[in-house]
C-alpha cells in the first residue's frame, strides 16, 4: 500500500502500491506520474528545497508560495486513494 503524508508545501509517499506486478502496477505509475509532475514544477519554478527519492520512498518539500501545485498533486492523490482504496491511503 502506498501511505501519502500532507503538509504545507511538502508531500512523502511510502511503500508500493502492490496493485499488480512490478512495471505494471497502474497505480503506482499514476502516483509517480503526479509526483514527477510536481517536481519538475517546483523545479521550474525555483522551489524545489528537499527531494529524497529511494525503493518505497520519497519525499518532496518546496520553500516559497507554491501551495497552488501541491492543491492539485494532493487532489490527484485523493482521486487516486478514493479510485483504490485497498492500495493508496491518505493519512
Amino acid at each position: 500500500m502506498i501511505r501519502i503524508r500532507c503538509g504545507e508545501g511538502r508531500v512523502t509517499l511510502l511503500g508500493h502500491a502492490g496493485y499488480a506486478a512490478k512495471g505494471q502496477d497502474v497505480v503506482c505509475a499514476a502516483a509517480s506520474a503526479l509526483i514527477y509532475a510536481l517536481i519538475g514544477t517546483l523545479r521550474q519554478k525555483k522551489q524545489l528545497h528537499e527531494l529524497v527519492i529511494r525503493p518505497g520512498y520519497v519525499t518532496v518539500a518546496a520553500e516559497g508560495d507554491c501551495e497552488d501545485v501541491f492543491a492539485v498533486v494532493r487532489c490527484g492523490l485523493g482521486q487516486l486513494a478514493g479510485a483504490y482504496p485497498a492500495y493508496v491511503a491518505m493519512e
